[in-house]
C-alpha cells in the first residue's frame, strides 16, 4: 500500500466515527461481563476454601471455567471491530514510519546508509593501506637515519683510533729521547707525516638494518665518509702538526735537562729526572683529558643529530598520514558461523564471561526454547537431561 493510500484509509470519517461510537459501549459491556464472571468465580473459590473440594464442586468449577472461556470469546468478538481498527490505524502509522526508517531494509535511507557503509569500508581499507605504506616508509627513513648516525660514529671512532695511535707514536718518540739518540729522534719527529694517509678508508662494522638494502647502505656509507673526510684531514693535520711542533719546541730544553742530569751528582740527577718525568706526565694527562672531552662532545653532537632526524622522520610520517576527508566510521565485529558446532565455542565464551554470573530465573528466560525442547523430549520419548542441579517435576492439569 502506498503512503497516499494509507493516508486516505485513515482519514475516512466513517472509520473515525466507528471508533468513537462503538468503543465506549463495547468497553462498558465487557466490563460488566468481566465483573459478573469474576464474582461468580470468586464465590466458587470461597466455597472451596470453606468446605474443600468435592466431586460436585469440581464439576461446577469445570462448567464455570468452560463458561469463562466462552465469555472471553464473546468479549473478544465484541471488541474485535474496534481493536482491529485501532490496530489498522497503528499499522498505517507504523507503515509511514517504516517507509523512511534507515533501520528498515530496502527503504531509501537504508539503501543510502548501505552506500555509505560500502564507501566507508572502501575508504577505510584505502586509509589502512596508505597508513601501512606510510609506516613502512617511516621505518625505512628511520633506519636510514639511524644507520647514517651509526656510520658517522663508527668512522669517527676509527679516525680517533688512528689519530690516537699516531699521537702515541710521537709521544713515545718524545719519551725515548736521550743524549745518545737526540739527533735521530729530532730527525724522526721533524719528518713525521702530518697528513692523513690517502689510502685510509676503514671498513664499516655497523650492522645492516633488516629493511635497508645493501645498495642503500653502501650509498649511505659513501656519503657519510665523503662528508667526514675533509674534516678528518683538517683535524689530523692540525693535531699531529701541533703535537710535532710542541715536541720540537721542547726538545732543546729537554736536551739541556738531560745534560744537567749527567753533570749533577746522583741525588740532584734523580731530582731533575723526577721533575722532568712529572712535567711530561702532567702534560700527557692534560692532553688525554682534552682528547676525551673532545670525543665526548662529538658523540653528544652525533646523538643530538640522530634524535633530530628521528623527530623529523616522525613529523614527516604524521604529515603524510593526514588525509583530506575520511568518513566517520564505527567498526564492530560480527560473527559469521559456517559450522553449527561453532556455536558451542560461542556459548562457552558467553558462559565464562556472563552466563555463569546470571540467576536461574534470568537463565530460564534465555534458554526457554531449549528447556521446552527437553521437556517435550521427556514427554514423548522419555529421554532426560542429567545433572545434579536439574530435576523433572510432573505438572498435572485438569481437562
Amino acid at each position: 500500500m502506498t503512503v497516499q493510500a494509507s493516508e486516505a484509509a485513515i482519514i475516512k470519517k466513517e472509520n473515525i466515527a466507528t471508533i468513537v461510537q462503538a468503543a465506549p459501549q463495547s468497553y462498558q459491556t465487557n466490563v460488566l461481563s468481566c465483573r459478573r464472571c469474576a464474582e461468580f468465580g470468586q464465590n466458587l473459590l470461597d466455597e472451596a476454601a470453606k468446605n474443600g473440594m468435592s466431586d460436585d464442586l469440581d464439576q461446577r468449577i469445570a462448567s464455570f471455567i468452560e463458561k469463562a472461556r466462552k465469555t472471553v470469546q464473546v468479549m473478544n468478538e465484541r471488541r474485535s471491530p474496534v481493536t482491529k481498527l485501532f490496530d489498522q490505524v497503528r499499522s498505517e502509522f507504523t507503515l509511514l514510519e517504516n517507509a523512511i526508517d534507515p533501520a528498515k531494509k530496502d527503504t531509501v535511507p537504508f539503501r543510502l546508509q548501505r552506500l555509505r557503509d560500502t564507501y566507508a569500508a572502501k575508504r577505510r581499507e584505502e586509509e589502512e593501506a596508505r597508513r601501512r605504506a606510510a609506516e613502512v616508509q617511516r621505518q625505512l627513513e628511520l633506519a636510514k637515519a639511524e644507520y647514517r648516525a651509526a656510520c658517522e660514529e663508527d668512522y669517527l671512532n676509527s679516525f680517533n683510533n688512528l689519530l690516537n695511535s699516531e699521537i702515541n707514536k710521537l709521544s713515545e718518540l718524545n719519551a725515548s729521547v736521550s743524549l745518545e739518540n737526540y739527533a735521530a729522534v729530532t730527525d724522526t719527529v721533524t719528518g713525521f707525516p702530518v697528513t692523513l694517509p690517502s689510502e685510509w678508508c676503514p671498513p664499516s662494522s655497523v650492522r645492516l638494518p633488516y629493511n635497508l638494502s645493501p645498495d642503500d647502505a653502501r650509498c649511505i656509507r659513501t656519503e657519510v665518509f665523503a662528508a667526514l673526510l675533509r674534516r678528518f684531514e683538517e683535524q689530523y693535520k692540525f693535531e699531529i702538526e701541533d703535537l710535532r711542533q710542541d715536541i720540537l719546541d721542547k726538545l732543546p730544553s729537554k736536551k739541556a735537562e738531560l745534560e744537567r742530569i749527567v753533570r749533577s751528582d746522583a741525588a740532584e740527577a734523580e731530582r731533575v729526572k723526577a721533575d722532568l718525568a712529572r712535567r711530561e706526565a702532567e702534560d700527557a694527562a692534560r692532553k688525554e683529558r682534552e682528547r676525551r672531552e673532545k670525543e665526548r662532545r662529538e658523540k653528544e653532537a652525533l646523538e643530538l643529530k640522530r634524535q633530530n632526524e628521528q623527530i623529523g622522520g616522525l613529523f614527516a610520517a604524521n604529515k603524510a598520514a593526514a588525509s583530506a576527508y575520511t568518513p566517520k566510521v564505527k567498526v564492530s565485529r560480527k560473527i559469521v558461523v559456517t559450522d553449527p558446532a561453532a556455536y558451542l565455542s560461542v556459548l562457552h565464551l558467553w558462559w565464562q564471561r556472563e552466563g555463569s554470573a546470571l540467576s536461574v530465573e534470568e537463565l530460564g528466560k534465555i534458554f526457554r526454547k531449549q528447556v521446552t525442547f527437553c521437556e517435550k523430549l521427556a514427554d514423548k520419548e522419555e529421554v532426560y537431561a542429567e545433572h545434579p542441579g536439574l530435576e523433572y517435576v510432573e505438572e498435572v492439569k485438569a481437562k
